[in-house]
């Protein structure tokens, strides 16, 4: 009986890998061989993916993803190769009625659901379901599990600000769609493809700190066990506690130009609370791989960014920068003194010149425009400015700047129909943060920056649909495997030899035992 414990575990063994086998490639690249199948690399819709990359529904074994819009069904999953994708045909169409999701208070995700309904291609019965994380539905030996969740070809309208002159305007399209800039006389001679990648409804962000967590300690609250926990714990584990809220929507795209380069662009619509003032986030990456760098917009008192834009429409009109050059002139310079004041209107006209850069002291690369912004008035320091001398003038340089750029906030304000701002000190953060993000502006890689006005969220469910037969003799093996480790370890291997010769008149009795535990028996 010992021994069926060896014969059990080895046969375990066995079986788990004949049925890893079976589930694996390898079936898939023999069905592929025996039919003629071959790998496809290219891109486009699934409909237009000839027949020599598709498997029939008789494979006996796969395992892919089928992505299915709400209202919309799919029947051909999508296997992953190394070298590409096969498609792989179903029995049956998976219709997606509605996609549930439930979340918590933090705005982190609790349940993802999928109502469906399976039509066979056989017998042409609907069968209704709900697929769980954790709990598939099976239909003719395919099993269908949640696996996660996609935008379903969202209609999206943007706002198009253009950031080098000219009217804002609307665009509408669908996500996983595109269209033309040109059109739109936004880019100048250069074409411009407008490619809607995504949208997400919800985007759940830490925005606790260290400060925070340390100030949000309740006396009230004994908490022994997390007390231990923080002084004891792992040496990787901060103390601060997370912060996670639902900072609203976000939609990205890409902008491509001619030559096929493409930037890909992330924004949020509503802004957010970052170091005690808030910002819209505009968001670019030169490639997937990396990061994306945001550029911080601050919002108006009403909590827009129509605030912001008004000032970069008037810091691009030379009309609007002299007349606002005039008045900080004139509020700056001693009445008595003519002098004084022309010195400090041909100092302010120049700064402002390079600021919103109409000047440069460098000259762009070809088909780039001057650098503005910050950037403008560094180099115009270095280059004109001798060395003992560039902190001093560089402070004298912000400090006009910065009251020139409050004028012509004020006179953007005037031609809105707005009051003039008062010079209080949430203005005076304001100005700074928008002083900055108007120098990150003109290093913006984008002729406008997109704003989301209005949306229809379609999901999508991406499930998994895999047939296993394998699966069969990988239970089989683990329940070998469990009846074998046991035999082993509880089932006592006794021997006992007994030799019987004569001896005499009688008969000499030799015995000798064998056995694998020392016990009080033996």
């Amino acid at each position: 009986a010992s021994k069926l414990g060896y014969l059990a575990a080895h046969s375990a063994i066995v079986l788990v890998c004949l049925g890893g086998l079976f589930d694996g490639d390898l079936i898939v690249r023999l069905q592929m061989a025996l039919q003629g199948k071959s790998v496809y690399g290219g891109g486009g819709m699934l409909r237009d993916v000839p027949a020599s990359h598709r498997l029939g529904p008789a494979t006996p074994t796969f395992r892919g993803n089928l992505l299915v819009p709400e209202g919309q069904r799919a029947s051909t999953a999508i296997i992953n190769m190394n070298d590409g994708v096969v498609l792989q045909e179903l029995p049956f169409d998976v219709e997606l009625k509605k996609f549930i999701v439930e979340y918590y208070d933090t705005g982190m995700p609790k349940l993802f659901a999928s109502e469906i309904a399976i039509h066979d291609h056989a017998s042409g019965q609907v069968t209704a379901a709900t697929v769980k994380v954790n709990k598939p539905v099976f239909h003719r030996g395919v099993a269908i599990y949640q696996s996660s969740f996609d935008d379903g070809g969202s209609r999206l309208t943007l706002r198009a600000l253009p950031l080098r002159g000219g009217k804002p305007f609307d665009i509408e399209g669908v996500v996983g769609g595109s269209t033309d800039l040109l059109s739109q006389g936004t880019a100048g001679d250069q074409r411009v493809t407008l490619e809607f990648t995504g949208l997400r409804v919800i985007n759940v962000e830490n925005l606790g700190t260290a400060d925070e967590a340390a100030g949000s300690t309740d006396v009230r609250k004994v908490d022994l066990v997390g007390s231990l926990r923080d002084h004891l714990g792992s040496g990787a584990k901060g103390k601060a506690e997370k912060s996670l809220r639902n900072v609203g929507p976000s939609f990205s795209y890409k902008l491509r130009d001619a030559s096929g380069q493409a930037r890909e662009y992330n924004n949020y619509v509503l802004p957010l609370e970052l170091d005690g003032r808030r910002v819209f986030l505009a968001g670019v990456r030169d490639v997937p791989s990396e990061p994306f760098r945001y550029l911080r917009i601050p919002a108006d008192a009403d909590g827009r960014i129509d605030g912001w834009m008004r000032l970069r429409d008037a810091l691009a009109d030379p009309a609007l920068r002299d007349e606002a050059v005039k008045r900080y002139a004139a509020q700056a310079a001693p009445p008595d003194n003519k002098v004084v004041a022309e010195q400090i209107l041909l100092t302010a006209r120049r700064g402002m010149a390079l600021f919103a850069g109409a000047e440069t002291t460098r000259p762009a690369p070809l088909g780039e425009r001057p650098v503005g912004g910050l950037q403008a008035i560094v180099d115009f320091v270095e280059t004109s400015v001798p060395d003992a001398d560039r902190a001093r003038i560089s402070e004298v340089l912000l400090r006009i700047i910065n009251g020139s750029v409050f004028e012509l906030l004020n006179l953007s304000r005037e031609r809105a129909g707005l009051k003039p701002a008062a010079p209080d000190e949430a203005m005076q953060a304001f100005m700074t943060q928008t002083v900055l993000s108007m120098s990150d502006s003109f290093v913006y890689p984008a002729p406008v920056l997109m704003q989301l006005t209005d949306f229809r969220h379609v999901q999508a469910s991406v499930f998994q649909v895999a047939r296993a037969p394998g699966k069969t003799l990988v239970y089989l093996g683990s329940t070998l495997l469990i009846i074998g480790v046991f035999a082993m370890l509880y089932i006592r291997e006794r021997r006992l030899w007994i030799w019987l010769q004569p001896s005499g008149a009688g008969t000499e009795v030799t015995t000798a035992l064998s056995t694998t535990r020392r016990t009080i028996d033996a």
